[in-house]
Parts: C-alpha cells; sequence; structure tokens
C-alpha cells in the first residue's frame, strides 16, 4: 500500500496512503531510523524521555516518601493507582489475580499480569514488612518498567516522525510527566506505535499482531483498525485490512483464551466492572450527573443510559470519520483518521481519567506536529490534572472549600474537553482540505 523508494531503501508512506502517481506525498524522504548521525539522535531522545519519567517520578516522591494514603494523595497531587491497587487487591499479603480466586483486578488479561507479576515480586521482596514498604517498592518496580517502555515509545515515533523535532515534542510532553506513572496505559501505547510503524512498512499482519497485544493490555488500540478500514474502503482494497484485523484478533485470541480458561471469574470481571460502573471522573457524563442534571432538575443518567450514549456517540463519530476519509481531497494519513478515532473515543467515554492523555500524544504528534496547539493542549492537561486531583482531596477529606474545587474541577473538566475538541475539529480540517499533518 506504501511505496519505497528503491534508491535509499527507505519507507515514503505511513501506510495506505496515496502512490505517488497520485502526487501526494506520502511522508518522510528517508527512514529516521538510519544513519550515524540519527542514531546519536536516537541517544539524545533516549535521554529527553527518561528526563520526562525522571520527573514523572519526582512528581510521586512526596507519596512514595511519605505515605500513600488518601486523602493525601490527592492533596500532594502524587496518587497513583500502583501502589493503591497493591494494597487494596491483596498484593500486599500474597494473593494475586489468576493465582487466587479471591483476588480480583479490573483490568484486561495482560494487564492484570503484568500488575500480579510486578507484585509477586515486589512481596517477595518485601514479604513481612510495613504495607508502605512494600507499596514503594512495587511503585519502583512498575516505575522503572515505564520509564523504559516511554524510551522506547520515543525511539519508535523517531520512525514514524517527519522531523526529529516532532519527536522532541513528544519526548518532553508536560501532561506525560503527570500521568505517565499513574496506571499502566503506556505499554498499550507502545504496542500502538509499533503497530503504526508496521503499517508504514506494509507489515499488516505484523502491525496488527502488535495492536491485538495492545488490546490485550487495554482497549484502545483496537480501535486504530477503525482507521486502516477507512482507507481500505477508500482505496478499495480490502487485503491489507483484513490481514491487519486476522493479526489483532488472533494475538488478542492467543493471549486471551488461556486466561478465560484458567480463570473465567477473574478474566470476565474487567468486562463485568466496565459494564456496571458509572460516569467516570474527569468525562463529560460525570460533568452532567453532577452539574448540568441537577440545575436543570431532570433524573441522572443511570449506568446503562450512559453505555447506551457513550456508545452512540462514538458510532456516530465513527461514521463521521468514515464520510470525511472518504470525501476528503486526497487519501488522508493513516495516523490523522487514528487520532481522530480515539479522541472521538475519549470523548464520548463514560470514563476518562487523566492519563489518557498519553494515548493521544504520539498520534497528535503524527497528524498534526504543530507546537503552539501541542503546548497549549498539554498546558490544558496539567492544569486539569492539579484541579482533579484538588477535588478528590477536598471531597475524600470533607474539607472547606469544597464547592470551589468542585467548580474548578468541572470548569477544568469541560476545559480538557474542549481542547481536544478543538484539536479534532483541526486534523479534521486538514484532512478534508488535503493537508497530510505535516509542519
Amino acid at each position: 500500500m506504501s511505496t519505497r523508494s528503491r534508491a535509499s531503501g527507505a519507507d515514503t508512506g505511513p501506510g495506505p496512503v496515496a502512490a505517488p502517481a497520485r502526487g501526494a506525498r506520502n511522508g518522510p524522504e528517508r527512514d529516521p531510523g538510519r544513519g550515524p548521525a540519527l542514531r546519536i539522535g536516537s541517544w539524545v531522545l533516549a535521554g529527553l524521555a527518561l528526563h520526562t519519567a525522571l520527573l514523572a517520578y519526582v512528581t510521586k516522591l512526596p507519596c512514595r516518601l511519605v505515605s500513600w494514603e488518601e486523602p493525601e494523595t490527592f492533596r500532594r497531587l502524587c496518587y497513583s493507582d500502583l501502589p493503591t491497587l497493591y494494597a487494596s487487591r491483596g498484593m500486599a499479603e500474597g494473593r494475586f489475580p489468576y493465582l487466587d480466586p479471591a483476588a480480583l483486578l479490573e483490568y484486561p488479561v495482560l494487564q492484570t499480569v503484568l500488575a500480579s507479576l510486578t507484585g509477586v515480586l515486589a512481596h517477595a521482596l518485601n514479604p513481612v514488612t510495613s504495607v508502605h514498604v512494600g507499596q514503594g517498592i512495587y511503585f519502583d518496580i512498575n516505575a522503572l518498567l515505564l520509564a523504559a517502555v516511554w524510551v522506547a515509545v520515543v525511539l519508535v515515533l523517531a520512525r514514524l516522525v517527519e522531523h526529529p523535532a516532532h519527536a522532541v515534542l513528544a519526548a518532553l510532553a508536560p501532561a506525560v510527566v503527570v500521568t505517565a506513572f499513574i496506571n499502566w496505559d503506556l505499554w498499550p501505547v507502545l504496542c500502538t506505535v509499533l503497530g503504526l510503524l508496521a503499517f508504514r512498512r506494509d507489515r499488516w499482519l505484523l502491525g496488527g499482531i502488535a495492536l491485538g497485544v495492545g488490546t490485550a493490555f487495554k482497549l484502545f488500540p483496537f480501535l486504530v483498525l477503525g482507521a486502516v478500514v477507512v482507507l481500505a474502503v477508500r482505496r478499495r482494497e480490502a487485503g491489507p485490512a483484513l490481514r491487519a484485523a486476522a493479526g489483532t484478533v488472533g494475538a488478542w485470541l492467543a493471549v486471551n483464551l488461556p486466561f478465560a480458561l484458567l480463570d473465567p471469574v477473574q478474566w470476565g470481571w474487567f468486562w463485568q466492572f466496565s459494564q456496571d460502573r458509572g460516569a467516570g471522573f474527569s468525562s463529560v457524563w460525570h460533568w452532567w450527573n453532577d452539574v448540568a442534571a441537577p440545575r436543570l432538575g431532570i433524573p441522572l443518567l443511570s449506568a446503562e443510559g450512559i453505555n447506551l450514549l457513550a456508545l452512540a456517540g462514538f458510532g456516530l463519530a465513527c461514521v463521521l470519520i468514515l464520510v470525511l476519509g472518504l470525501t476528503a481531497r486526497e487519501e488522508p494519513r493513516l495516523e490523522q483518521l487514528a487520532f481522530l478515532v480515539l479522541a472521538a473515543f475519549v470523548l464520548t467515554n463514560k470514563v476518562y481519567s487523566p492519563q489518557f492523555v498519553v494515548w493521544l500524544v504520539p498520534l497528535l504528534v503524527l497528524a498534526r506536529p504543530r507546537v503552539a496547539e501541542f503546548v497549549v493542549w498539554q498546558l490544558v492537561e496539567v492544569v486539569h490534572w492539579v484541579a482533579v486531583f484538588t477535588w478528590l482531596g477536598h471531597w475524600v477529606g470533607d474539607e472547606e472549600g469544597l464547592d470551589l474545587a468542585q467548580d474548578v474541577y468541572f470548569t477544568t473538566v469541560l476545559l480538557h474537553t474542549l481542547a481536544v475538541a478543538y484539536l479534532v475539529a483541526r486534523v479534521a480540517g486538514d484532512v478534508l482540505r488535503g493537508r497530510r499533518g505535516s509542519a
């Protein structure tokens, strides 16, 4: 689908995009991962990514050194799911999902397995001392792994961007500093960019496998297939999309089936938890139930109602993205459509956790690498991060000033939602006008 320069051996297209015969410029003139100068550049990018990871660790130090207890974790802006789950899901007592039927963790298979394996290691290193010490060891192990994953994300991204500065933009993203160690989301992000790199090189089955492994960590990498399908429909060429889909589904099944047979209760707990939970913090649905509905005097939305509305909203967005992809002057870049699909998902989903921003960072750098827009968006997300945890500190601690903190929080929920919606509009405008996302 993409073309390759025979003179240089470099990749010239990001996937199923217009061939050179149509006059389209498909991407970088050479593979950014080759050449002595760029190997030196890779060391620089790795250093910048490590710098961001170190800052992410520093943001968690107040909790790491003192206490992981709430509401202090919220007040100090150092909350992380990692030590919280270690203490609250039985891992501190040596109970682990898939090894103990009573230990349930509300995540997909690979995320649960990763959490459990690092839990086994932390418990082995700290079998008898305080829970706080065990939490610290557990957090350190996972933070070290996540730092390595972030470096890998940036280095893979460097092979996809048109200019090294764009990879620097991602490597130093402020929102990554404050959210990278909240959860394990960087793992599926790595799978996503690996899938995009494979698609760039016309390795559709391999790219699908990467997405399938990512989906076993968290569901969002699966959505990238939607972008592949849009371009396949436009080109009337089903082969690459079928191979990508086969790789995704096959890899997901290969990972999931053994665990579903081993412990169907734990395996199904993620799906049950996702269906039953209500509106998550920072989502438009949480804003609606806590602000809009009470002021309008109408009933709150139930979990079932939110499920239906979120699914309908995302479905409508996907239809619009399909229409956009088919009516654009030139074939869009795969990364442009992938950004639109994932952004539509986070905007309509009933959960919009602060760390979801890391899903979009690499894709925005690939779809629309505009420094000013990127920086403003990142600052909005940092402000939102401060507001949501400040509000939670007041809410859990029942402190004076809760009303003001709540007003600020809901204002930033709207602000970060509008910021992502603005980026969606800009990328959609690029697609419609045939702009291919390069700076």
